[in-house]
């Protein structure tokens, strides 16, 4: 049996005040959440429905700030911001154990949110991966660059690494 490789940074606490690169990718990198022309995105359903539910998160999770999103094809990436109350205490980040508004946490329950809306319209074969690529933004250069690259990643569409799937060692998931 293979074993996987820790994706996280060990010994850092997900749940604390930074800001994080996201990128969720549906199973099999279907092009399930809609598709590209000329450079726009158009979302189909369930597109509609993860870009809904990516814009409720700091409604749900008032400690969650929505940067900047874009909804590609088949995965998506999004900047968020924890904004944690300075008496909080620090949460180890282990291996099954949840902890309360962490990345991973909140990433879940928007996976399932958008998963159970696919279960009751007539969409239930659709799946998303996983696992999620995440990135603890470390300054502020890094953090605009990310922030271009969301913005612009549609009308790069053709040079992606998710739509050209002859390069799965430049993504940065590949767990099919």
């Amino acid at each position: 049996m293979r074993q996987r490789k820790h994706i996280r940074l060990r010994n850092f606490d997900y749940s604390s005040s930074n800001a994080y690169f996201i990128t969720i990718c549906v199973k099999g990198f279907q092009h399930d959440l809609g598709e590209i022309k000329n450079g726009i995105m158009g979302l189909s359903d369930i597109g509609n429905v993860a870009s809904l539910q990516i814009q409720e998160m700091p409604i749900k999770q008032p400690n969650v700030v929505l940067d900047e999103f874009m909804i590609m094809p088949n995965h998506l990436h999004c900047i968020l911001d924890i904004m944690r109350k300075e008496s909080s205490l620090y949460k180890m980040n282990q291996f099954s154990k949840p902890v309360t508004d962490s990345i991973s946490m909140l990433i879940n329950h928007y996976k399932g949110e958008v998963k159970k809306w696919c279960n009751n319209n007539g969409y239930p074969d659709f799946e998303w991966q996983g696992r999620f690529h995440d990135h603890v933004i470390r300054n502020e250069v890094e953090y605009y660059n990310i922030k271009r690259y969301i913005r612009e990643n549609p009308k790069n569409w053709k040079n992606d690494c998710f739509f050209r799937r002859d390069m799965p060692t430049a993504c940065p998931i590949n767990d099919e």
